[in-house]
């Protein structure tokens, strides 16, 4: 089968945190009655594998289509240990605030288990809203698991307001949470390993000894890495970009790479090079 572009068919994930945000800002059909927190965009894990909604390959899970097209899909890039597709995008509504949580890097993954994972956040609305993200200046692991104890994690917590168009980077190990009124576009490592510090007395499971394991005790840098004009950040893993056209302007693609478009507004058309 010859490659062409291919669309994907999202995964609605329900959370009690989620809204309806998604069907008023992209006009999608949500699962009715549901609290939708996520929509899985273009993923390949075992929680959830997107598939193909367009042209001759439609029907076929990126699973599948990863080990068909090979290189001829993944321009270079790595796919992941089990030749899996290495990247997974997501919309996340946050109705309410997210749990505080971090994510592996590859040597806590090693004593923790998981698989590490590494994102970022575009945010697309902002309803008043913001986020956790890193240890403020000096908090030790001793104060930090203190305030955990004593319920009283947000004293020691980076809290920062968002707004429209802002960016932040969130490496392996950064504690983190979504705050309530905001909705982001999330490009990250293929991984659903969260470990949960506090759940903000909802009763859900956390994973207090694996978080200290895993959490990162020095504040996040401001800047992400490799920022610079369009190109919002340069990792190992991806490169995100933010690309914004006048009607009607084309842009061409890298040849030979990879390319996953996450349209956030207006509308546009793909073209192949025959």
């Amino acid at each position: 089968m010859e490659v062409y572009t291919c669309k994907f068919q999202p995964i609605y994930k329900p959370k009690i945190w989620g809204g309806r945000n998604l069907q008023r800002l992209f006009g999608r059909e949500l699962p009715a009655g549901e609290k939708v927190g996520e929509s899985w965009e273009l993923a390949d894990l075992d929680e959830g594998t997107t598939t193909v909604a367009n042209g001759p390959a439609a029907g076929t899970s990126l699973t599948d289509l990863t080990q068909r097209w090979g290189e001829s899909l993944l321009g270079g890039a790595r796919p992941t240990q089990d030749g899996r597709f290495p990247l997974l995008l997501k919309l996340l509504d946050a109705e309410d605030t997210l749990s505080l949580q971090v994510h592996p890097d590859a040597d806590a993954a090693r004593t923790v288990g998981g698989v590490t994972k590494t994102e970022c956040w575009y945010v697309l609305e902002s309803r008043d809203g913001f986020l956790y993200k890193g240890v403020r200046e000096g908090v030790t692991a001793e104060r930090f698991r203190r305030a955990v104890e004593s319920n009283s994690v947000e004293d020691v917590i980076r809290r920062v307001d968002v707004a429209a168009g802002d960016f932040h980077y969130l490496p392996a190990g950064t504690v983190h949470a979504l705050g309530a009124g905001v909705v982001v576009a999330e490009v990250q490592t293929p991984s659903d390993t969260t470990f949960r510090v506090s759940d903000w007395g909802r009763g859900r499971e956390i994973h207090v000894e694996q978080s200290m394991q895993c959490i990162h005790f020095h504040p996040p840098a401001e800047a992400a890495p490799g920022a610079s004009g369009e190109t919002l950040l340069a990792t190992d893993c991806f490169t995100v970009a933010r690309r914004t056209e006048k009607a009607g302007a084309a842009r061409s693609l890298p040849a030979g790479r990879c390319a996953a478009l996450m349209l956030l507004k207006g509308e546009g058309r793909v073209r192949c090079a025959s």
